[in-house]
């Protein structure tokens, strides 16, 4: 549980929870589409609340911290294209 909540902390640090409202398909930080969950395949935003995350810890902690990695790497693999 500890390296869960070390992601979770990480992905709190880097920015990575914006929730999205279910009428954007956009990402508000890259302007990449949005997939499914409303997480960023691109820049590595988070569709959902960290509480909303924090919860899905109980139920299914290998798959969260799954996600949280992933996102997290992408965030930190992530170069914004200059305009």
């Amino acid at each position: 549980m500890a390296a869960q909540t070390s992601a979770l902390e990480e992905a709190k640090a880097l920015g990575l929870f914006q929730p999205q409202g279910a009428f954007e398909v956009h990402c508000g930080g890259c302007h990449t589409r949005l997939n499914g969950l409303g997480d960023c395949p691109s820049c590595g935003l988070i569709g959902r609340s960290a509480a909303d995350v924090e919860a899905r810890l109980g139920s299914d902690p290998a798959g969260t911290e799954k996600v949280l990695q992933a996102q997290i790497a992408k965030r930190r693999a992530y170069r914004p294209v200059k305009s």
